[in-house]
């Protein structure tokens, strides 16, 4: 669904650039002897990196991939991903999640106040019991046209829908 998808080349070098500006965040907070605030970087990157080894459990290939470069791909977000996953998914749902998480972004991100910063929190619950990906962008836009995400296999439940918090979750369709 994307324009030009990330290459291997493009992923690396966003990573490393990542990876850079931390270590000169800690480095920075070494020598200025603030070694709380170091040791802070270093458990927010560790427990980044966490989230990002749990979503192999998902086994969800395209719905990781998409949240582990939204960052990269959607500058207008901080995004944030969350997660308690204890059993894979269905594969065969990947494509029309890593779509829904697209389409919403795409659609939300050119109406973005340039005035304010903005948060993509994505949380993923996949259990014996449950699969819910719940979504919550915080920041300050203007919601104008109306939009409405259908997706084959997957319901759609908007809990919050204003100019400053979109929250909905995307849970597997009860219909069969």
């Amino acid at each position: 669904m994307t324009e030009k998808p990330f290459s291997v080349n493009d992923a690396l070098r966003h990573a490393r650039h990542d990876f850079l500006n931390q270590m000169q965040l800690i480095k920075m907070n070494m020598d200025l002897a603030r070694l709380d605030e170091a040791r802070e970087v270093i458990a927010s990157y560790t427990e980044k990196c966490k989230v990002f080894y749990e979503l192999s459990k998902l086994q969800l290939p395209k719905t990781s991939e998409w949240l582990q470069t939204a960052n990269w791909r959607f500058p207008g977000f901080q995004v944030e991903v969350g997660t308690e996953i204890t059993m894979p998914y269905k594969t065969e749902l990947d494509i029309s999640i890593r779509d829904s998480l697209e389409l919403f972004t795409k659609f939300l991100e050119p109406k973005l106040n340039p005035y304010f910063e903005h948060e993509l929190r994505v949380w993923i619950e996949s259990t014996e019991n449950l699969f819910r990906l719940t979504v919550e962008a915080n920041g300050k836009w203007e919601l104008g046209d109306d939009f409405l995400m259908k997706t084959q296999g997957l319901t759609i439940t908007h809990e919050c829908k204003t100019t400053e918090k979109w929250r909905f979750h995307i849970e597997e369709s009860k219909e069969g």
